[in-house]
This record gives C-alpha cells, sequence and structure tokens, in this order.
C-alpha cells in the first residue's frame, strides 16, 4: 500500500491533506464511508453491511488501498498503514469493517 500511495504522490494524483477538517459527527463519518466503500465494490450503500468485513463484502487488497485513499481525501484525514494492518490482522472476527474504518477517521479528526 505504501508503493502505490508513494506513487500517487510523486504523479501528482493524490494530494496529501494540508490540514484535516473539522470533526464530523461518528454518524456522519459512518455513512460517509459506507458511502465510498459501496463505491468501490460497485453496490449501493444500503447493501453494504456496516460492522461485517469489508472482505467479506468482496473487497481485494487493491481495493483496499483505492478505499483508504478515498477516505483520506474525504475526510482530510492521513491514517497511517500500520492502523490499517493492525485492523485487518489483528481482529479475525470483524476484520476490517465500515465501522473500524470510521473509527479511525473520527480518531484523526481535528477537534473543533
Amino acid at each position: 500500500m505504501r508503493r502505490l500511495l508513494l506513487a500517487l504522490l510523486l504523479t501528482g494524483t493524490l494530494a496529501l491533506p494540508a490540514a484535516a477538517a473539522p470533526s464530523l459527527p461518528y454518524q456522519d463519518v459512518v455513512d460517509g464511508v459506507r458511502q465510498l466503500a459501496a463505491q468501490q465494490l460497485g453496490r449501493k450503500p444500503s447493501e453494504i453491511d456496516t460492522v461485517s468485513s469489508l472482505f467479506g463484502q468482496g473487497l481485494t487488497e487493491n481495493g483496499l488501498s483505492a478505499l483508504v485513499i478515498a477516505i483520506q481525501q474525504e475526510f482530510g484525514v492521513v491514517i497511517p498503514d500500520d492502523e490499517i494492518h493492525r485492523a485487518k490482522y489483528n481482529d479475525t472476527i470483524v476484520g476490517l469493517s465500515v465501522r473500524r474504518l470510521a473509527s479511525m477517521v473520527f480518531a484523526h479528526q481535528r477537534p473543533d
């Protein structure tokens, strides 16, 4: 994932946010992440379960990279790779879900 991010930064396709956007309510973050996940999976947001693993719902490793980039751009945050890695591999029951990603975004938002 780091190589992809580096390549996108070098080509100018991805610009890291200069400053984080103001904090949004948690449910708004969940809804936004769900919308982005639905786009990545080619489904309607209502078809995306927010508590189940996104990999179990059809997300691929490349799809995860694209989803994380979209989330970071949408919410003006940077989610460290090690957080994504821990969420993917340390919780074998839930894994990486919409709510897990939303919690990461929420934790990295600038306080009001």
